[in-house]
Order: C-alpha cells, then structure tokens, then sequence
C-alpha cells in the first residue's frame, strides 16, 4: 500500500481516537460530578458534586418553603404560607439521579451519551408532598370565610341532651378536589404564586328525610342508661344517657349519601379513665396446686394481662345503645404471663417426689417454725432455679413475728442475749426441708450441718440456719418445677416435693464413725448463773455433753432400670460440748473450799454450851442480856442472828439473845392500932 493511501485509511481511526480520549480525560477529570447538561427541576447542576447537588436543590426548596402564595376564593384573597401545610421536597432522589445520568452501559455507550451532552440536555423532576389533610383544612377555612351562602348538607346534634336537626339548603360551595390540585401546583411552581379556585353551585344530596331518620337512631342511642359487663376481670360500668349524650354526634357523607351516627373515642376514654386499674390488670402465670391430702398437683390456668381498649368499648356501646342497653365490655390483651397454661401442661404429670419429717419439741422454737413453714409453702421452683430460705423468709425479726429461743453461738447453745436467739430453733424447718432435697435426689447447692451432733437428726443429713448465712440453697436441676409444700402439727413438721424427677429415687449409706471425742464435765459456780442458787452440797447440770466425731454419708441414685450410681459424698466433723454442772462457788474445784455450815438451832439452849459450841466451829459470838420474868428461862438463848439452818460462811459472828431473870423485892406489911377515945 502507498503511504498516502495508508494515510487517508488511518484518517477515520485517527478522528475517532481523537475524542475519545478527550472523553476519557474529561471524565477522569469530572470523576465524582453530575455530568454536563443536567438539571434538576429546571435548575442547572452540572460539574456539581453530590453534596453541592444536594445544598443548590435544598436552598431551591427553601425558597419555595418560605414564599408565600396567595389564592382568590369569590374575591376573598387569602395569603398561604407553604409550611403549614409541611411542603417537602425529596432532594436526595433527584440527585441521585443526576448524578447517574449518562453512565449506564458499557464505554462506548457511555462514550455516545457523552458526546450528547453536549447538544441534549436532562432534566431531572423534583418531587414534592404536602400534608393533604392541611389543605382541605385550609380549604374548609376559606370556603367558610369566602362563601355567604355555603350549601349544607344538614346535620343531626345533640345540645344539652336534646336532638337538634338541621335540615340541607342550597348555595355555593369551593371544588376542593380541584382547588387541592390548583394549591400544590401553585405551592411547587417558583414564579406563579397566586391562583384562583373555583367556587360553583351546590344542591344538597341529602334529603330531610335522611336527617330525620338520623334523628330518629340518635334519640335511641340517648334514651337510657348502657350497662357493659366483663365477667372474666369482673368490672362492670354503667354509662348514662347523659354520657352518651356527650359523646354522640354525626358526620354526613354524599357519596354515598348516609348520615353516620358516631361516638367520640376521646369523651369515652374521659369517662374509662377513672377505672384503669380496675381494667387493665397484670398478667398471672400459671400456678401449680399441690394437694397434700390426695398428693394429686393441679395447674391454676394462667390469664393474660388486659389493656383498656377504647375503640372496641366504643363500639359495643354503640351496639348496645342502639339495642338492648346490656352488652359485653372488650378489653385488649395485654401482656403475656411469665408461665402460661400450655406451658405449664408440657411438664408433663407431678407427683410427690420426696418427704421429711421432724418432731418439734418446745414452744418458741415451734412458733417459729412453723411461721418459717407458712412463708415457704407453696414455693415453686423451675427447672435450673435455685431455691434459697433465706432469699424467700429474709432476716427473722420480732417484727415479722419471730420470738426468740435456743441457738448454737459460738460453739454452745444459748438461749437468749443475741441477735441470732431471734427465730431460733428454725434450723429444724431447715433440715427437714434439706431431707426433702437430698432424698429427692435434687442438686444441694449450700448447706451446713450444725457444729454439735443431736440425735433428733440423720447425721451429716441437716443443715443449720443464720442470717445471712449459713443459708441452705438447692438447685432444680430435674426437667419439671419443684412445688414445695409444708404442714405441721404442734410436735411435728413436714417438708413435701412435688415434682417430676424422672423416675429417680435416692437413699442414704453412712460410714462408720471416725476421730470419736467424748465430752468433758466441767463445774461452774452457781453465782455465774441468772436467778440459781445451790446450797453446798447441790448440783444441777445447766449443759449437757456432747461427743464429737467425723461422719461421712454417701447419696446412693436409684434410676428407673434398676441400676443404682453412687452420688456425692459429704463429710462433717461434729465438735463436743463439755457438760457443764452448776455448783455452790466453794465446789467449783470439787473439794469444799471454806464451805458455808448450815447452823444448828441453839434458842432454848444454856448460853454457856452455846458459847463454847460456835466458838468450836470458828464463829464469833456477841451476847445481849434480856430480862426476862421466868427464872426458868435465866441464861437461856432467846433467838440468834442468823438464825437457825441458815448457811454461814466460817467466822461469821452470831449475836445471842440471853434471858437474864432477877427476882422481885420482899414486900413487909404493917398494922396499925388506934386505941378508942
């Protein structure tokens, strides 16, 4: 080929690669912008980046928003601000789609649409909404305002429990299907802001007739009391005719032509207001009743919980106003309960799983538990819970009704003076409950055996009580819950598990005693003790001994086929408690130590023997003299201090009261003579 021909064949490649590469560089260059001759709602866009889009068509529909239009309605002007009717634009759309103008396709689609931009121009709509409601509001004002003799379509109302009809007339009235057209038109176009709306000739469509047949249903719905009952919340309300009065009232409509007789919801949640407690009520789980006398365990069916519903109690009043004045009173469901029926059905059958029982010597300590037993019973615990007295009775107080009896504090029983006396003797509940959860192969989470052995319990088996601690916590960890049920006599009390454990049962193996400690006797004065005293020579023991060993006890599971597992084994070191012996203070350390004598009686006896017998025994002796009128009773004790068969210390002093006699004087008795005169 000659080089001239080759020239002119490369001549159209050539012209072509031209401007495609300009296209190239000038979107490389233009690579984020809203492409050349685009605009959105007659607004000029191109070379924008989307957020300058956005800014140019969000200060167009400011513009729009704040430019008043005014409209003319039978040559009443009436001025409009487009905010009040909520004008919107949706900007972010236009943009959008100005910005993905001309780049659909492949390059040389887009390589064409480029090179039309430089000759056909896009514009993109903007789209507006308006509140529609707004304008026919607006609507309604200017006709009511503008139109002298407005057609009316007559109405039914009720003014101080009286019907009152008014009957249609003709007149004029404002096209507002087309007048709301003419408005958004108006409200989105920047340079036309005023506008006429059409104002015609209007003849009722509602006839008399149709309003006194209106009249006629009103008068019914007001004649008479309503009554609505609900038997399942057991509420019933009563609406007079006067309320009913108040909330009635009627809309009518001309296509098609009917007159609506209405109850307002809003007078009728006024007048429910008042009873909301009384209708919405929480909800209630399904609760397990176990019966002990029969050991059958029922389920009390859940109910959920109810909300005030005042579109449906409106329209049963209405129902009921307008017929036989009686009538349902709905109620909305409210909230689910914690367990419902189905629920609780799916456990499938309960039985009793486990039983204790414990005698209850004593007084106090039965009050207490037996008020420990009525907080418990009834408890239901579900699967995977933990169950904890203390958390379900709290602290034990006298508050709540708890006296104060026997305790183990620190080590020994007492039986008053601390805190802890109070609700004593509540350990016993506790460790018939705990017999409860260890035979009925239920997981022990907490407990603690008390730290002396008493024979009234299995050992290591039970479980002492304190507050906060120790506490006694068990675990269901069966598929079913674990109602707890309690009775008592006056010297019994008893712990029964309803539930379903699977077929289980569980008994007990002991060890053998280990590490035996007996019990040492000490003796304690007397005078340590409140309100005792013993004379030399008695005893009373105020604390008994107790001995002290190791015991292990291993849970033994029983399953449905026969085979048996061994489960956990518990170990527990019982202490000892001395016993303790009151004594007189001079017999503390056995022997007799300056021990007090019990003094003979020594009235009636020769001073003289007297004398020398207590001053032979160590006692010190004061003599008082006094005269007595026998010579018989002559140095003879009268009374002593102290007296007679009273103990006294050695070297008391012992005061005798002798009798001193002294004979009376001689009397002489002389005659007198006298001679006769």
């Amino acid at each position: 080929m000659k080089p001239r021909v080759a020239l002119y064949a490369l001549l159209p490649i050539a012209l072509f690669l031209l401007p495609a590469g300009v296209f190239w560089v000038d979107r490389s260059i233009a690579e984020g912008e809203i492409p050349r001759n685009v605009s959105i709602a007659g607004i000029d866009v191109s070379g924008l980046s989307y957020d300058d889009a956005m800014l140019t068509v969000q200060a167009y529909e400011r513009q729009l928003q704040t430019t008043p239009a005014v409209f003319t309605v039978n040559e009443r002007s009436f001025r409009l601000d487009p905010s009040s009717v909520s004008l919107e634009a949706d900007e972010r759309t236009a943009v959008d789609e100005a910005m993905s103008q001309r780049t659909d396709g492949g390059s040389i689609s887009r390589f064409f649409s480029w090179i039309g931009g430089f000759s056909k121009p896009v514009d993109v709509p903007l789209a507006f909404t308006l509140d529609r409601s707004a304008v026919q509001d607006q609507l309604d004002t200017w006709e009511s305002t503008a139109i002298p003799n407005p057609a009316y379509e007559g109405a039914v109302l009720v003014e101080n429990g009286e019907v009152v009809v008014e009957y249609p007339r003709e007149g004029q009235r404002l096209e507002k299907d087309t007048s709301a057209e003419i408005v958004f038109e108006t409200l989105i176009n920047p340079n036309g802001r005023e506008a006429r709306l059409p104002v015609i000739d209007s003849v009722p469509v509602v006839t008399n007739s149709d309003v006194d047949a209106a009249a006629a249903k009103v008068r019914r719905l007001i004649n008479s009391d309503v009554t609505l009952t609900n038997d399942d919340i057991g509420f019933t309300m009563t609406f007079t005719s006067d309320d009913i009065a108040r909330a009635v009232y009627t809309e009518v409509n001309t296509d098609p032509v009917q007159i609506d007789i209405l109850l307002d919801e809003a007078v009728i949640a006024d007048l429910l207001e008042p009873h909301r407690s009384e209708i919405e009520l929480p909800p209630v789980s399904a609760q397990f009743k176990a019966t002990i006398s029969n050991g059958n365990v029922s389920i009390v069916p859940s109910r959920y919980g109810t909300k005030m519903d005042v579109p449906a109690v409106t329209a049963e009043l209405m129902k009921a106003a307008a017929g036989p004045k009686v009538g349902p009173f709905p109620v909305a469901v409210g909230d689910e309960p914690n367990l419902t029926t189905e629920e609780a059905e799916a456990f499938g059958p309960l039985g009793l799983v486990s039983k204790f029982t414990t005698n209850t010597p004593g007084k106090n300590r039965v009050h207490n538990i037996h008020l420990m037993a009525d907080t418990v019973d009834g408890s239901v615990v579900m699967p995977g819970e933990i169950f904890s007295i203390n958390e379900v009775v709290g602290q034990r107080t006298l508050e709540k009704g708890y006296l104060e009896d026997c305790a183990i504090i620190n080590g020994t029983v007492q039986c008053e003076g601390s805190q802890a006396n109070i609700g004593g003797g509540v350990s016993q509940f506790s460790t018939t409950l705990y017999n409860a959860v260890f035979y009925g192969c239920y997981e022990d989470v907490e407990h603690k055996p008390h730290s002396l052995y008493f024979k009234k319990y299995p050992e290591v088996i039970e479980a002492t009580m304190g507050y906060p601690s120790p506490d006694l916590k068990f675990r269901n960890n069966s598929d079913a819950p674990v109602i707890i049920r309690t009775a008592y006599t006056n010297s019994t009390i008893t712990v029964l598990f309803y539930g379903n454990i699977g077929g289980k049962t569980c008994t007990a193996e002991w060890g053998e005693r280990t590490h035996p400690e007996e019990y040492e006797t000490i003796y304690v004065s007397a005078a340590d003790e409140e309100d005792l005293e013993l004379d030399p020579g008695e005893e009373k023991r105020i604390q008994s001994g107790i001995n002290g060993f190791t015991q292990t006890v291993t849970r033994i599971i029983h399953l449905p086929d026969g085979t048996t597992q061994r489960g956990k084994t518990w170990q527990w070191r019982y202490s000892t408690q001395n016993e303790k012996i009151a004594v007189h203070p001079c017999m503390v350390t056995g022997e007799p130590v300056n021990c007090p004598v019990k003094l003979s009686s020594y009235i009636g006896t020769a001073y003289d023997a007297a004398y020398d017998q207590l001053r032979a025994n160590g006692y010190g002796v004061i003599k008082i003299e006094e005269t007595v009128t026998s010579e018989s009773k002559n140095g003879v004790v009268l009374s002593m201090s102290p007296a007679g068969g009273t103990w006294a210390d050695p070297g008391t002093t012992v005061t005798l009261t002798v009798g001193v006699y002294s004979a009376p004087p001689t009397t002489t008795t002389t005659t007198t003579t006298t001679a006769a005169p």
